[in-house]
């Protein structure tokens, strides 16, 4: 019996150091605040299929006080700091809700993904005469 437990003990040991994940995680995505990335000053070009290409411009991404799910994307599509775009976060997703911008004027929604402190959201605008598909990318400055 003592065998059986010492080869039992043993054997779980083994399968507990070799055990492995077959995704790659981040652990502060696990274990830690996964809007905390996103938050910050950021540097942003953007490419429009009616504009063409447009920056670098500054950006800024804070807590929405309002809602702890989402952040808020000051100066998003280059409309000032006064103007802001809620996303919210989900690992290293970002999401841009249907939501209007500008005094109600530019419509936006979109969806995008951070990797190596870096991250894109494909987007599209419709400003009543106009509707565009716009890549944006943000890096830190």
């Amino acid at each position: 019996m003592m065998k059986f437990k010492k080869i039992f003990g043993l054997l779980l040991l083994v399968s507990m150091v070799s055990f492995t994940s077959c995704e790659d995680e981040n652990l502060d995505d696990i274990f830690g605040d996964p809007m905390e990335k996103f938050l910050g000053d950021w540097k942003c070009t953007e490419t429009g299929d009616l504009t063409g290409d447009f920056g670098p411009f500054n950006v800024k991404i804070i807590r929405n006080p309002d809602n702890s799910s989402e952040v808020l994307i000051q100066n998003f599509n280059y409309q000032g700091m006064d103007e802001s775009a809620r996303a919210i976060i989900a690992g290293n997703s970002i999401t841009l809700p249907r939501q209007t911008i500008c005094d109600d004027t530019i419509e936006i929604q979109g969806s995008g993904s951070y990797s190596n402190d870096e991250f894109t959201i494909a987007y599209k605008t419709n400003d009543g005469a106009d509707e565009e598909n716009i890549v944006a990318k943000f890096y830190k400055p």
